[in-house]
Parts: structure tokens; sequence; C-alpha cells
């Protein structure tokens, strides 16, 4: 794939598939076409984990899921991570009254300075009792919403102006093709 395995995961049903790259699979039980069977969905907020908190390596977390359930250890670990940072978050409370998140986002390597375009900065979400996690998330969901309402509304109109581009295209290069063919064989413009 000409990609760096640091931040490649390969999902798979079959494990001979990633054997030249066990430490980046992840291998499912195949599909029977069971509507109940949720299992690559559940899958999806370790996968916006991994790919929203910007991780350097996937291996070494894939490796530390190994022998377990993906989703529901990462719901277990998502939990305690949770509780450790509401913790700290009402001890830091306790100690400051008038408490400014801007320590807890700086020992984070967070910026403290306003947000982009409306929205709250990093430092004003973790104030609000939001972890970083749940800031990343909110913004991929706000995006895929952007992203779906601009498609809903122009989808149609863009797939004309394609249509259109790729027609016109077509015909230039008949009429190329149809000018190299007819210059090919001695036909191509002076009359004799």
């Amino acid at each position: 794939m000409n990609r760096d395995l640091s931040k490649v995961i390969l999902l798979d049903t079959k494990e001979e598939h990633a054997r030249l790259q066990p430490e980046n699979a992840i291998i499912l039980d195949k599909w029977t076409g069971d509507p109940k069977d949720k299992t690559l969905v559940a899958l999806i907020p370790f996968l916006e984990y991994m790919a929203g908190m910007g991780v350097e390596d996937v291996r070494p977390v894939l490796k530390s899921f190994e022998g377990t359930a993906i989703p529901v250890e990462f719901a277990k670990r998502e939990k305690a991570m949770r509780q450790r940072f509401e913790k700290e978050l009402a001890e830091e409370k306790k100690k400051k009254p008038s408490f400014s998140m801007g320590s807890l986002a700086g020992a984070l390597g967070l910026k403290s300075g306003s947000a982009m375009s409306g929205e709250m900065s990093s430092s004003e979400g973790l104030a609000q009792g939001k972890m970083l996690w749940d800031q990343i998330r909110e913004r991929g969901q706000k995006n895929y919403e952007l992203i779906d309402r601009e498609i809903r509304e122009n989808g149609e109109k863009w797939l004309a102006e394609m249509a259109a581009e790729e027609e016109k295209a077509r015909q230039e290069q008949m009429a190329s093709m149809k000018g190299s063919f007819t210059g090919f064989f001695g036909a191509g413009g002076k009359e004799q």
C-alpha cells in the first residue's frame, strides 16, 4: 500500500490476509448476513479514537487489546479514563475556587486561546467537564453534519456538473481521435 504502517489498521475476516503485517490487523468473524451482528459498527468508537487522538503508532495499541473484544475493552478503558478525568477535574476545582482550566489545558499541551468560528476552545471544553476526546468527537460529528448537508443541498448540481465535464472531455477526445485517424490515412483536410 506504500503507507506508513504505524498509521495503518487492517480490518479483515481472514488471518492469512494479514500474514505480512499481523501487528496491524484486527481479525473479525465473517459477517453472515445477520442484521443483529453489529461487530463492525461496535468498532467505530475505537477507530474514531485512534484517528482523532493522533496515535503515533497503532501497533502497540492494537497489541494492548490482544485477546480481548476490542469494543468491550475499549469501553471499559474509556470509562476508567473518564472517571479519572472527572476526579482530577473535581480536585482541581477544589484547589482553586475561581478556577481556570488553563493550568489543566497547559498540562495537556493545549492552547487556551479562542477557538475557530464559534467553537469553544479546548480549555473551555475541559472547564465544562468535556474530555479532549469528547471535544474531538463533537467536532467530527459537526463536520460530518456540515458535509452531509452540503451533499444533500448541492449533490445533484455537483453530479450534473461532473457529468457535463466528462461529456465535454469525451467529445474533445472523440474529435481528437477522429482528426488523428483521418490524418493518419491522408484525408486530413486538404482537398485534392
